[in-house]
């Protein structure tokens, strides 16, 4: 397909129809992006050039939700302008179409388009390009050499469709569901997006028959789950701002490393590595504080890496469901949130204490402190102190 230009001939110019700026979204000097009606289209409008004594205006159909997003700062420029087919609109001096074009986006030039991740003030920072990503609970994007508008190799959706699943489940899923089936706890999800793969998730989806066939869950309603997983992604919306500005400045030292061992963990497995094909990966989240985007590249995701493998050997906090016990080698098995089995082994008399502790079971929450060492299947931990939860405590509030 040929690349517009101003010499081409016009589909026409409706009968020199007057454009008028119905919202103002973005001036200087005059209206450089604003949102009009013409006829019964409602466009979203930006100027691109000036041309023969004209301006050059890029247009699509817009609509409410997108033009709201947008002006809150949850929808980039380049994402109110991603649309399959365009208008390219010349208006004379009294701002009346004297020519349009209508073209597909392969035909429009590159340089009409805004850079993505450009939200409409610069105090909006990095925004999605995306309503999925705009609205989700959690959204990730995949970006890479291989991730284009054409198609992306099965294999390599796959691969990021499974790791998307299992960070999903890892991040979201209550303490008390962590050991279930996806049959309990799954997640709905918008159609992914293949340009620079998104998957962005909707809702959560509670399968309350399959939770009901868990005792210990009886006492906990559908809306208290779905809260307790909004709040979980309200969690690690804080953690993803906290992460990304310590990695930016090489300042995630020991400490923090040690504390926040799960989430590291977590993200160490889906960011991008030197020699795979995402070369950065993008996380959406909704927030207590409104809409958080963070971008990790490979340089982030490497300082990540480094600081997981820098607390092996060390006193890590592990949180999670306790699985079962064995009395003769005084070890309790753990079912972690971030979806690893743990074997735990204490201490002779520490393991007197938890035993002893009236708070202390089997399917109940825990926090365990100790050594940790990884392995390919099960890892191993040294405890060193631990935290029980009162029965009657409800993480879902």
């Amino acid at each position: 397909m040929t690349v517009w230009q101003i010499d081409q001939r016009p589909d026409g110019d409706l009968g020199n129809v007057v454009v008028e700026p119905r919202e103002t979204l973005y001036e200087y000097d005059e209206p450089l992006i604003f949102r009009s009606t013409v006829g019964l289209v409602d466009l979203l409008l930006t100027k691109v050039s000036r041309a023969q004594d004209k301006s050059i205006y890029l247009a699509c159909q817009t609509d409410n939700r997108t033009v709201e997003a947008l002006r809150a700062g949850r929808l980039s420029v380049a994402g109110a302008f991603d649309r399959k087919s365009y208008w390219i609109v010349a208006l004379d001096n009294q701002s009346r179409i004297a020519a349009y074009w209508n073209r597909f986006r392969e035909e429009v030039p590159k340089r009409f388009f805004a850079k993505p991740g450009l939200g409409l003030y610069h105090w909006h920072g990095i925004v999605p390009d995306s309503l999925e990503q705009s609205y989700a609970l959690l959204a990730i994007k995949f970006k890479g050499a291989d991730l284009t508008e054409a198609g992306i190799p099965l294999g390599k959706l796959k691969s990021l469709v499974d790791k998307s699943f299992s960070t999903v489940r890892k991040l979201l899923t209550p303490t008390q569901l962590i050991n279930t089936r996806s049959s309990t706890f799954d997640v709905e999800v918008a159609p992914p997006r293949l340009a620079s793969l998104v998957i962005a998730v909707k809702e959560p989806v509670i399968n309350m028959r399959a939770v009901r066939r868990i005792p210990a869950l009886n006492k906990y309603s559908k809306t208290d789950i779905e809260l307790a997983v909004r709040a979980r992604g309200e969690e690690f919306a804080k953690k993803l701002l906290e992460i990304q500005y310590l990695s930016k400045h090489h300042a995630m030292d020991g400490a923090y490393a040690e504390e926040n061992f799960a989430y590291l963990d977590i993200l160490s497995e889906i960011l991008p590595d030197e020699e795979g094909f995402v070369s950065s990966v993008e996380f959406n989240t909704t927030g207590s504080d409104g809409l958080a985007t963070v971008v990790f590249d490979r340089e982030d995701a490497g300082s990540i890496r480094d600081s997981v493998k820098s607390v092996e050997g060390r006193e890590i906090t592990e949180h999670g469901i306790v699985n079962g016990l064995i009395t003769s080698s005084r070890t309790v098995r753990l079912r972690s949130v971030r979806g690893k089995d743990v074997t735990c082994v204490f201490a002779s008399e520490l393991y007197e204490h938890l035993l002893a502790d009236p708070n202390f079971r089997v399917k109940g929450p825990i926090s365990l402190t100790g050594r940790l060492t990884r392995r390919k299947k099960i890892d191993l931990m040294d405890v060193k102190a631990f935290r029980t939860v009162p029965p009657d405590h409800d993480l879902f509030s």
